[in-house]
């Protein structure tokens, strides 16, 4: 979804000044709602399911090169589908850095924060939804589905209901379904 949605930003860019582009609004937006709630969530589950194993891990690199202790790393720390121990080790690191060291909590804070409170950005959100005409093109779809059925069931040609002619005739006279 990340990439999609940074993809969509730039390969469907926004009309600026003098033939500049802006990465486009709207993809722009839906990343910054979902950022507040799934970066936060992706850290939490990193942890999660990862557990231990962010902390199981040599303090450095020069434990790798001690004779006396490489044996053990490498019967004990490898990774599995082939993956070496320092491989590994590399990968827990990079993923530690990520989301469990000083950086990555103060970057779930910024995601979490950034435009302001979870209310603030939400707010943001509706209103340039409703300057751009999303909010009332958004309206009128949902009009439109609801206009398609009433109590008697689908109102448009190309929606079928239950028990009309067309629904029977695909079941066949010998009473299989």
């Amino acid at each position: 979804m990340f990439w999609a949605l940074s993809d969509a930003m730039c390969t469907n860019p926004d009309e600026w000044v003098n033939g500049a582009k802006l990465p486009n609004l709207d993809y722009g937006l839906a990343y910054r709602w979902f950022m507040t709630i799934g970066y936060p969530r992706v850290r939490e589950i990193i942890m999660q399911d990862l557990g231990a194993s962010l902390i199981y891990l040599p303090s450095h690199s020069a434990d790798f090169l001690s004779p006396e202790v490489r044996p053990y790393l490498d019967k004990y720390v490898r990774g599995s589908n082939g993956y070496d121990a320092v491989d590994r080790v590399k990968l827990m690191k990079l993923i530690w850095d990520s989301i469990g060291s000083e950086f990555g909590g103060r970057h779930e804070l910024y995601e979490r924060n950034y435009s302001g409170n979870h209310e603030g950005v939400r707010a943001e959100l509706l209103f340039a939804a409703e300057q751009s005409g999303t909010a009332a093109a958004m309206k009128g779809f949902a009009e439109t589905c609801m206009s398609e059925y009433d109590l008697n069931g689908w109102t448009v040609p190309d929606l079928i209901n239950p028990g009309d002619s067309q629904v029977v005739g695909l079941r066949g006279g010998n009473g299989r379904h």
